[in-house]
C-alpha cells in the first residue's frame, strides 16, 4: 500500500513537472515569437515553476527549470536557453523560497531581483572568458538587440500604412529611443526583473487562498520604501547637475529606478484612499484611464510616494471637536 502510494505521488509530480516545464516554456517561447506584445508573457514565464514549488515542493520546481531550459534550447537555441535560465530560473527557484521563508512581498522582491543582477554578472563575464571576447563586444551585442526589437516595431507601423513625412518621424524618434535605452540599460534591465517576480507574487496571492499556500505576503496598500533611500534619490538628482557622463549616466539609471519604486509607493497610497470610498472600484477604473491617457499623471504619483515620508497620507486624521 505504501509502495502504491509512494509511486501515485511520483507520478503526480513527474505529471505536475511535465505540464509546468510546458507552460513555462510555451510563456517564454511567446515572448521570443511575437516581442514585443509578447513581454507580457514573458512576465509570466516562471510562474509555473512557483506554483508548482509550492504545491509539490523544492524538487518539481527544479525539474520544471531544467526541463523548460532544455526545451527552449532545443527549440530555439542555446542562447535562448540560457537567457530563460538565467532571467526566469532565478526567480521561480528562488522566490517561492523567500515567501516560505517569511520574507515578505518587498523583501522577497528585492532579494530576488539582487540575486538575478548577480547571476546575469556571473553570465555575462563567463561568456566573456569563454568567447574571449570584452565589453565593447557586449556593448555591440546589446545595440544589435536593441536595433533588431526597433526594427520589427518600425515594419509594424510601415504595415498599418504609416508612411512618408510620419514615417520620417517614427524613425527618428525610434532612433533617439533606442539611445536612451542603451544608456537606461542597467536600471530597465532591473526593473524589468522586478516587474517579473511581481507579476508572478500577484497570481500567487491570488492562488493563496484557494490552494491554501501559507505566506505572508501582505497587502499593496502598505507598501512602503525605507526613508533613508529619499537621500539617495536627493543626490541623484545633484549628481544630474553635472556635465561629466560617467557621473550623469549612473545618476539617470539611479533616478529612474527610484522613481519606479516611489511611483510604486504612491499607487500604494492612492490604493489606500480609494479603498475610503464606497465606489472605489469606479474611482480606481477612472484613476487607470487617467493614467493611461496623460502619463505625465505618473510623475504626480511618484511625487506623492516621496512626499508620503512627511505627510504619512494613509493614517487616518482625527478629527478634533472645537
Amino acid at each position: 500500500m505504501n509502495e502504491n502510494a509512494q509511486a501515485g505521488s511520483v507520478a503526480t509530480h513527474l505529471v505536475a513537472a511535465g505540464i509546468g516545464a510546458a507552460l513555462s516554456s510555451l510563456l517564454f517561447s511567446l515572448h521570443m515569437l511575437i516581442p514585443p506584445a509578447g513581454l507580457v508573457f514573458g512576465l509570466l514565464a516562471p510562474f509555473p515553476a512557483i506554483f508548482f514549488r509550492l504545491r509539490h515542493g523544492r524538487g518539481t520546481a527544479l525539474i520544471i527549470t531544467l526541463a523548460a531550459t532544455t526545451l527552449l534550447t532545443a527549440g530555439f537555441g542555446f542562447q535562448v536557453g540560457g537567457l530563460y535560465l538565467v532571467q526566469c530560473g532565478v526567480i521561480a527557484l528562488l522566490l517561492p523560497e523567500l515567501l516560505l521563508a517569511g520574507f515578505g512581498a518587498a523583501r522577497s522582491i528585492a532579494w530576488t531581483t539582487a540575486a538575478n543582477l548577480v547571476v546575469y554578472l556571473l553570465a555575462a563575464l563567463t561568456f566573456m572568458l569563454v568567447s574571449g571576447s570584452d565589453l565593447r563586444e557586449l556593448h555591440d551585442l546589446a545595440v544589435r538587440e536593441i536595433n533588431s526589437n526597433m526594427g520589427q516595431a518600425l515594419t509594424i507601423y510601415e504595415k498599418a500604412g504609416v508612411t512618408g513625412d510620419d514615417l520620417v518621424e517614427v524613425k527618428r524618434a525610434m532612433t533617439s529611443a533606442a539611445s536612451l535605452l542603451l544608456r537606461l540599460f542597467p536600471a530597465l534591465t532591473t526593473l524589468m526583473l522586478m516587474v517579473m517576480s511581481g507579476s508572478s507574487l500577484v497570481l500567487v496571492k491570488r492562488c493563496s487562498a484557494r490552494f491554501g499556500f501559507d505566506l505572508k505576503i501582505g497587502e499593496f496598500r502598505d507598501f512602503r520604501n525605507p526613508e533613508p533611500m529619499v537621500w539617495l534619490l536627493i543626490l541623484a538628482g545633484f549628481a544630474m547637475l553635472s556635465d561629466i557622463g560617467t557621473i550623469t549616466t549612473p545618476a539617470l539609471n539611479l533616478l529612474v529606478l527610484l522613481g519606479a519604486l516611489y511611483f510604486l509607493q504612491g499607487m500604494a497610497v492612492i490604493s489606500s484612499m480609494l479603498l475610503r470610498f464606497g465606489s472605489a472600484g469606479l474611482l480606481r477604473v477612472a484613476f487607470w484611464l487617467l493614467l493611461i491617457a496623460q502619463p505625465y499623471v505618473a510623475a504626480l504619483v511618484a511625487a506623492i510616494g516621496v512626499f508620503d515620508l512627511w505627510g504619512d497620507f494613509r493614517t487616518p486624521r482625527k478629527q478634533e471637536n472645537l
